[in-house]
């Protein structure tokens, strides 16, 4: 039975389609160094230095001599593990049957693992331990999707990382696992390939990343492109080293840039398209940014303007209770400070608590204070039914630029 995209409480998607308990349903509540151990390194590479340097050409781990570092894991750690190849890496499992597969992954290096099967209605759970040490330490895993499972890495450190990739299968199935490395760094904004789409890394340590995962989370549909990915990142680094817990980040994108929920036939957004929107979840006052309204909520089924503004769950006036407008400023900051945000998506009743929250935290010095007109713009921050328990952010597809000015709005209007 999947566990993932189980949720209760329902997202933007509610109103579009997309029914809590469905597949991906609501959000929920709540250089690779020397890794020969002692011995031969890499097959193709030259003879390492001491203390299992990277080996000479063909660029593979190790040489000889040499003991692993810290982070790359001797080869018995994971009996049975065989050795993942970049690119295609063919998958046949028996009912029952399991198949780990070995990466290192180099510091400052983002990989991504899809597995692509058939049958597409195959029970098969995907796992991705990462080296502590000594032992595996799971990361995450994905169990739900029409054929197709996916979870992404990155290792920030100065060193390189074992990783295991798991697939456990409930029934006979056959496909690839494709592993795809692509060079990443954080940074407050990015400086190039920003329009790569990726999927957002999962988190080593939420504490200190800012952001986690849960059962809500559609794994195949966090895909995002490169800047807004490395801006909720940074978001995430922000808020936890100011002390505050991490936030959610649910829909950006399908793995193929489509929007979510286009693989099952049940489109959860109009927009969420090649990786430029994400939803995340908000801070409550009692410290916690889990999923959940923040006000007593209306249908409107008829929208209110002559553009129209959707329909779906609106904030009643006057019951927001709980929400704290000066700590989602301060979260929101880090990402509209890239200058290519061009729409955000919240509740009115929510933007009435924080464009004064904003306020506040610029007298406090928390924000900077050239980031406040941008709160009460109308786009940044810009209402939208079913947007009573998350912030929807967009980010722009227009070119880089060389001026660094913040946008206010570049691109057509899609709907959330």
């Amino acid at each position: 039975m999947s566990i993932e995209g189980g949720g209760a409480t329902g997202s933007g998607a509610t109103g579009s389609g997309a029914a809590a308990g469905t597949t991906g349903g609501g959000n929920g509540g709540a250089g690779p160094g020397g890794t020969g151990p002692g011995g031969t390194g890499g097959a193709t590479g030259g003879n390492g230095g001491a203390g299992g340097t990277v080996g000479g050409a063909g660029g593979s781990i190790g040489g000889t001599g040499g003991a692993p570092s810290d982070g790359i894991a001797p080869a018995d750690t994971v009996p049975g593990a065989s050795l993942a190849q970049d690119g295609n890496n063919a998958v046949a499992l028996g009912a029952g049957e399991n198949a780990i597969y070995r990466v290192d992954v180099g510091a400052g290096e983002h990989v991504g693992f899809l597995l692509d099967f058939s049958p597409t209605g195959a029970d098969v759970v995907m796992y991705v331990d990462r080296y502590d040490g000594s032992m595996p330490d799971e990361l995450g895993l994905t169990d739900a999707g029409p054929g197709v499972r996916a979870l992404a890495v990155f290792e920030p450190s100065g060193a390189p990382r074992t990783h295991w990739v798991r697939v456990e299968a409930q029934e006979a199935l056959s496909g690839d696992l494709v592993v795809t490395r692509t060079p990443f760094a954080d940074a407050a904004t990015c400086s190039g390939d920003c329009d790569r789409l990726m999927q957002m890394p999962l988190p080593i340590d939420p504490a200190i990343d800012g952001y986690d995962w849960n059962p809500s989370t559609v794994m195949r549909y966090w895909f995002g492109r490169r800047d807004l990915i490395m801006a909720v990142r940074h978001a995430g680094q922000v808020m936890s080293q100011q002390g505050f817990v991490p936030f959610f980040p649910e829909d950006f994108s399908q793995w193929n840039g489509e929007t979510p929920g286009i693989d099952v036939g049940s489109p959860r957004h109009a927009s969420h398209q090649r990786g430029k929107d994400v939803d995340i979840s908000l801070y409550g006052e009692d410290g916690q940014a889990f999923w959940r309204s923040f006000c007593s909520i209306k249908t409107d089924s008829q929208p209110s303007s002559v553009d129209g503004d959707g329909t779906g769950r609106e904030c009643i006036d006057g019951t927001v209770s709980g929400y704290d407008g000066q700590t989602n400023a301060r979260f929101f900051a880090p990402i509209f400070a890239t200058g290519r945000v061009t729409h955000s998506f919240l509740d009115e009743e929510l933007i009435e608590q924080t464009i004064p929250g904003a306020a506040a935290a610029a007298t406090a010095g928390q924000i900077d204070g050239s980031l406040v007109p941008l709160y009460s713009d109308g786009k940044h921050l810009q209402h939208w039914p079913n947007h009573d328990n998350h912030i929807h952010v967009r980010m722009s597809e227009a070119p880089y630029g060389t001026n660094g000015s913040l946008i206010v709005s570049d691109d057509d209007f899609l709907p959330p």
